[in-house]
């Protein structure tokens, strides 16, 4: 049984909103919309096979999915300059 307070937090894990604001930047390459597609969906995927899981085993797969997507941010920060 769902409660409220569980929809609530799977909303808030819904990768659409996010997807939908970086998607309002234009690249000017539609080679990044479609990676940003495949991130996305790939994202959805892994979200899809964490909340599959029992409750007491999604903390890892959380953590896996936190890492890889924090590691594709800092490979993508223009800000970063080489070192």
């Amino acid at each position: 049984m769902s409660t409220d307070d569980e929809r609530r937090e799977h909303d808030a894990l819904e990768p659409d909103a996010v997807t939908d604001a970086g998607a309002a930047e234009p690249t000017g390459e539609a080679d990044d919309a479609a990676s940003d597609d495949t991130a996305s969906d790939d994202t959805r995927a892994a979200l899809q096979d964490i909340e599959s899981k029992p409750l007491a085993e999604r903390a890892p797969g959380y953590q896996a999915l936190a890492d890889r997507l924090r590691a594709e941010l800092e490979q993508s920060d223009p800000s970063r300059g080489s070192s």
